[in-house]
C-alpha cells in the first residue's frame, strides 16, 4: 500500500512544497541518527524564513519535564542564531510522529504559537504533517507521510497578546 496517497489535498506554495520536501528528507535523516543512537524518533519543526533559508528543530525531552524544549522553539532559535531577531517566519512545519493517521495533526503548544507569532506574521503557513514509522521489526526502517494540514498563524493565534507602547505613559 502506497502511504503517501493517503495525504490530504492541500494547496501549498511552490515555497511551501520546498519546506515540506525538505522537512520529509530531515526527518529521515534525523531520525536515521537517532535509531542509530538509541534513540526514538520524535516531533520536528522546520522554517523557511523570509529571505528564503530554511532551520530545523527537533524536541528535546530530558528527563527534567521543565527543560523540555519544542521543535518549534528549537527551529526559532537556530533561525535567531542564522538570522538576527528581524527574520521572519514565512512558513513553519511541524512534523509529527504517530502510531496511525489522526483526525487532526499536533498543534503548536500556547508558548509555541506565541513565539511563531512574535517571529512571524498573521499569514505566516503553519503546516502540520503527520509522520509513521515502518520496519522497526526488522531494521530496515522508513517513514512515510500520510496526512498533512495547511492553517495561518492566526487561525492558531486569534487574539494574540500585543502590548500597546504607551499606554501607561
Amino acid at each position: 500500500m502506497n502511504h503517501e496517497s493517503r495525504t490530504m489535498n492541500v494547496e501549498l506554495t511552490a515555497d511551501e512544497q520546498k519546506l515540506v520536501d525538505h522537512a520529509k528528507e530531515a526527518i529521515r535523516v534525523h531520525n536515521t541518527i537517532r535509531h542509530e543512537k538509541g534513540d526514538i524518533d520524535t516531533l520536528f519543526a522546520f522554517i523557511l524564513t523570509d529571505s528564503g533559508k530554511m532551520y530545523d528543530g527537533g524536541c528535546f525531552e530530558p528527563n527534567i519535564a521543565h527543560a523540555t524544549v519544542c521543535g518549534e522553539r528549537h527551529a526559532i532559535a537556530n533561525m535567531v542564531l542564522g538570522e538576527g531577531h528581524k527574520a521572519k517566519i514565512k512558513s513553519i512545519v511541524i512534523a509529527d510522529p504517530v502510531p496511525s493517521v489522526q483526525e487532526k495533526g499536533t498543534p503548536p503548544c500556547g508558548t509555541c504559537r506565541h513565539l511563531i507569532w512574535a517571529h512571524g506574521t498573521p499569514e505566516t503557513a503553519v503546516i502540520l504533517l503527520q509522520y509513521i514509522q515502518h520496519g522497526a521489526d526488522t531494521g530496515d526502517l522508513s517513514w512515510t507521510f500520510p496526512k498533512i494540514e495547511k492553517f495561518s498563524a492566526k487561525d492558531f493565534y486569534p487574539h494574540p497578546y500585543e502590548p500597546v507602547p504607551g499606554l501607561w505613559d
